[in-house]
Parts: C-alpha cells; structure tokens; sequence
C-alpha cells in the first residue's frame, strides 16, 4: 500500500546550502592526486572561458593551457603529462571523465518530490517502495509496483500493472503504459511515451486498414536513459526491449519489436523501423533512420542523417542514404564538387570524338 500523503512535500535545492568542498575533499571523492594547495575551497565549477574564483575547471590538450592562463579558475583538473604551476590542479588520465564526476557531486534536481503528493492520484493496490515519491497530479495505475527511492514527478501518468525498479527517475509528462517493465537507475524524461501501441495495421479487401493488436509489451533494462518527447512502441507480440546502459536522447523513435543492445547510444531524431535488432555499444547520430527488420553488429557506427538499407556486421562505419562505408562515402563526397566540370568535359570529348568520326567517313 502507498504512504499516507498528509506530509507530502516538495523540496527546493535552492532552499540547501550550495555544497563546498576542499580540494583534498574532491580528490579523495574522485581519486585523484593534487599539486599545489590542498587547502584551496571549490564552491562551484565552470568551463574555460567562464570560471571564476572558487570554480574549477580541466583541460584535456596542452594547446588550452593559454586558455588558462587567462581564466579566473581557483583549481584545474589536467592530464597526467600536463603540469601547470598558476593554480592548484588535480591530475587525471581522462580530464573531463573527472570533471564531469566533480560536476556530479555539485548538480542534483532544482525540485525533489518528497512523499505522496495529496494531489495525486495513486490506486490503492499500487505497491511503493521505501522513500518512493510521486509529485501532483500524477496518477498511478492498479497493481503499479514502484521500487525504493523512486521519483515520479508532476503530471505523470502510469498504466495498471507497471513495475519500476528502485533509483528511477521519472519526469513530468512522461507516459508509461500498461504491463511495461523498467529496471534499477533508470532516468526518463519529460514528454516520452513508453509503451505507446506499435504501428501496425493490416490490409482488408477493400484496402482499409485494420489495426493489429498490439499485445506485446516494453522491456528498459538497468541505467537507461531516455531523452525527452521519446517514443519506444510496444511489441505486437512479446516485447521491445532497450538492453542496460543504453543512453537515448531526445525526439528518438523506437518501433515495435526492436531491441536495441547494451551500451549503445541513439542521438536525436534517430528513427528505427519495426523488428529491427542493434547490437552492444552502437551509436546512432542525429536524424539517422533504419528501415525494418534489419541487423546491425556489436560496436557498428551510423554517422548523421544516415539512412540503413541492409544488415551491418560487426564495427561496420557507414554514412549516406541509402548508407555506404564511411571510406567509401567520404571519397564520393570528396568527388561530387567536380562532378559537373567533369560532365562539361565529357560533352566536349563526346562532341570532338564525333567530328573526328564524321571527318574520317568523309575521307
């Protein structure tokens, strides 16, 4: 059964005292050696051209370091092989992996839903977890299962018989529908629609449209994220699934039936027809498009506004539409700015050839 709602709340970041650490507080949490003063107070963080006294920042290439020089950082996170002697510096293999560690452990949620807000509508047969919370005016479905330290917030709306893991985070406007299952540390935000019906209709004699049921579900593994106004469509049969640590950005299309594999990467606008199976670690760039029913192997790399005609083996690179090898792709790129000066010169060969032809059956 839910909690009581009587102490719902909602709690503002603004209202908790901006976190301040040590620069031997942030090495330690992010394991990391320092030069220079340890003592040195780290309030804030910025980029380069933008930092100020009590920030930090990082550079990742030497050719920054006169960026640096100028900028009113207090501390700087730089390579192993890079030394810098104007401020204190924690020393990384991955600069900004640190950094955006070190930006972690400032950032959180400007609002956190704390309880049941009394504004929501949460069934009774709802199942919710410890320090589970859901904000106004979301609703909550029969039989809904909500995991430990789970968040959904305003204007939520979530099917009967959902089960959401624990950590998850659900933002406002998100849809998620019946019977979909969601994993541990799963982020979702606003306006996405999991679990819509897939787009299937088949043909009468008449040639009207006749929707086919779509009675399949969504499956979203662990450490998923999906980006805002995305659609993932429920299988017709069995399920659509996004397989763990798959990241997915905003306005991403995903139809019925697809899976798409661990640690992959789908950025905006990608669109993936019906049934079509993406292996581990593929990344998508923007307005790429994947024609169902279709294969793509593990680490295999689809470059912006790409459109998939065939099958992909593993740690293929493509690009064009219909797609070709990105060696291949460039090269004709590379070819098409002279293409026209090569048809006027064909003409004139053309032109010459004939003349020499007319001239030898005169003689």
């Amino acid at each position: 059964m839910p909690p009581s709602s009587t102490n719902a709340s909602m709690k503002k970041q603004s209202d908790k005292q901006s976190p301040s650490f040590s620069l031997a507080e942030l090495a330690g949490k992010v394991k990391c050696p320092i030069e220079g003063d340890r003592s040195v107070r780290i309030t804030g963080f910025a980029g380069l051209d933008h930092a100020k006294k009590g920030d930090i920042t990082f550079v990742s290439e030497k050719k920054h370091l006169i960026s640096l020089e100028k900028s009113g950082a207090s501390a700087v996170i730089l390579p192993e092989d890079l030394n810098f002697s104007g401020i204190p510096a924690l020393k990384s293999s991955h600069p900004y992996r640190t950094f955006v560690e070190v930006v972690t452990l400032f950032h959180s949620p400007v609002l956190i839903p704390s309880g049941i807000h009394p504004a929501a509508i949460v069934s009774p047969t709802a199942d919710l977890g410890k320090n589970a919370a859901v904000g106004a005016l979301s609703w909550i479905g029969e039989h809904v299962v909500i995991g430990d330290n789970s968040v959904i917030f305003p204007l939520a709306s979530i099917y009967p018989g959902v089960r959401i893991g624990k950590n998850v985070v659900i933002h406002s406007h998100v849809t998620i529908r019946e019977d979909v299952r969601i994993g541990d540390n799963v982020i979702i935000h606003s306006g996405a629609v999991i679990g819509a019906d897939g787009f299937g209709y088949v043909q009468d004699k008449n040639g009207h449209h006749i929707k086919i049921p779509q009675t399949g579900t969504v499956i979203i593994e662990d450490d998923v994220e999906i980006g805002a106004n995305s659609c993932i469509d429920r299988a017709a049969l069995e399920a659509t699934v996004i397989r763990q640590g798959t990241k997915i950005d905003d306005l991403v299309m995903v139809a019925h039936n697809c899976e798409v594999g661990e640690h992959s990467i789908l950025a905006a606008q990608t669109g993936i027809a019906g049934s079509s199976r993406l292996g581990k670690k593929v990344i998508t760039a923007g307005q790429v498009g994947i024609a169902d029913h279709l294969t793509i192997g593990d680490g295999s790399i689809l470059a912006a506004k790409t459109g998939l005609t065939g099958n992909l083996k593993e740690g293929s690179f493509v690009s064009g539409s219909p797609h070709l090898d990105i060696r291949t792709w460039r090269k004709v790129w590379a070819s098409a700015p002279h293409l026209y000066d090569l048809i006027k010169e064909v003409r004139k060969l053309r032109k010459r050839v004939a003349e020499l032809e007319k001239k030898e059956e005169s003689q």
